[in-house]
């Protein structure tokens, strides 16, 4: 119990708000209850423990790596990949209530198998690439996350499944989709479900809930290979527009939603994400590559259907949230993926107008942030939707004929704006 704390329950004990006989048992209660902040701490080093140590063996084993034979090189690699073998078996057998204990022996376990494929492949000058190299870590280390409840085996996995995905796609070969990052994807879901279902006021909640998002922004342009050469790059921000209004719907989920915004990736990431793509919608280049598209061989279902795809996954998830929270306000920009379909298909024929409406788009989104923080009385928020305004006015800055006494008095205006919204909000904060 802190001393603050103590302080506060004499004084409430003082002035007879609480009768003594409360405030002991409220003493007695906190004095039997485990530390929280001294079970984290343990976790914390013990994870830091693993790493240091399984980075450490790997860093001897590279100073040392020309003086030794094949034996001693298979034995350095084999010997930490047994001994985190033994660790994990120790913890499942003795200390499976400990997460200390879980996340310290896979983290270690982890790295030792990704310590032992590198020295077999180079002893035995077997040859590879590095996306193979990191699928065969991948594959081998995928189930510690569910054997162990190691929710750092989790992250370490999810990283090391979009770091393949990146180099099958975007550094490798540039010509694939790495559908092995989908399968080993779709089957952590479980894993994360359960996280969300059973600890979601955890820190490993929040860095899965940012890292999952960030993960998908990521690795998603790979189905640019999957498009007609002639609309790829239209038809791949279609897609991402999707996976915006898709990450902000699962933003909007229950236990997601009663966590501060920082923790909330799918939201943040989601609605950023969403304005930076309608912010490039409003510029003419878009829509002058998009006029001289056929609607039909764009929109085909065979040329784009991860677009249709994510289009169904996406409208199914809003109908859900529609009826599992109805009467419960929804971020706008969830409709976000509508409005650009709908902006895309009048492009073909009116680009002038999808470039115009686009611009509209923004500003009422804008309007919307503003609203919302307003009547949240969150500044964040608030100047969230005014920065959106304001961004939209510096991007037609450089591509439009007003003068500069026009452009200047719009920033003018936008600042005026910052300020009596942000003394609106301190005033009723004031009040209240």
């Amino acid at each position: 119990m802190s001393k603050f704390f103590v302080k506060e329950l004499a004084e409430l004990e003082q002035a007879s708000i609480i009768t003594p006989d409360t405030a002991e048992r409220i003493r007695a209660y906190y004095a039997q209850k485990p530390g929280l902040a001294a079970n984290r701490l343990v976790i914390v080093f013990g994870i830091l423990g693993a790493l240091l140590t399984g980075l450490g063996v790997i860093l001897i084993i590279a100073h040392n790596w020309d003086v030794l034979g094949k034996v001693p090189k298979l034995a350095l690699a084999l010997l930490p990949l047994l001994l985190g073998q033994a660790a994990c078996a120790f913890t499942l057998i003795k200390k499976a209530e400990s997460t200390a204990w879980r996340e310290g022996a896979a983290t270690f376990l982890f790295l030792s198998i990704g310590a032992a494929i590198a020295i077999v492949s180079q002893v035995y000058q077997i040859d590879g690439s590095l996306g193979g190299f990191l699928l065969i870590w991948m594959l081998l280390a995928f189930p510690i996350q569910y054997i162990l409840r190691s929710s750092v085996a989790s992250l370490l996995l999810l990283g090391g499944i979009t770091w393949y995905a990146c180099d099958i796609a975007y550094f490798d070969r540039s010509n694939g989709v790495a559908w092995w990052y989908l399968a080993l994807l779709v089957l952590s879901f479980p894993y994360y479900y359960r996280l969300y279902r059973d600890h979601s006021g955890s820190n490993f909640f929040a860095f899965h809930a940012w890292l999952l998002p960030l993960s998908l922004l990521c690795a998603l342009g790979m189905f640019n290979h999957l498009f007609s050469t002639t609309a790829d790059e239209e038809l791949t921000a279609l897609l991402y527009i999707n996976l915006m209004s898709l990450l902000v719907l699962v933003g909007h989920f229950e236990k997601l939603r009663q966590r501060r915004l920082i923790v909330n990736g799918f939201l943040v990431c989601g609605s950023l994400g969403t304005i930076g793509m309608l912010l490039f919608f409003t510029f003419e280049d878009f829509w002058e590559s998009v006029s001289r598209l056929g609607m039909a061989e764009t929109l085909d279902v065979r040329v784009a259907a991860p677009y249709w795809i994510s289009l169904l996954l996406t409208l199914a998830l809003l109908v859900y949230m529609l009826y599992r929270y109805r009467g419960t306000a929804i971020n706008a920009k969830v409709s976000a993926f509508a409005v650009v379909l709908a902006l895309f298909l009048l492009g073909f024929t009116q680009p002038d107008v999808s470039r115009i409406l686009a611009n509209v788009a923004v500003f009422v989104f804008g309007v919307f942030t503003i609203r919302d923080g307003a009547q949240q009385n969150k500044l964040s928020i608030l100047n969230y939707g005014l920065l959106i305004v304001a961004l939209l006015i510096v991007c037609r800055f450089f591509d439009t004929d007003m003068s500069f006494i026009a452009r200047g008095l719009l920033f003018i205006a936008v600042g005026v704006g910052f300020f009596v919204a942000n003394l609106r909000v301190l005033r009723n904060r004031r009040n209240a």
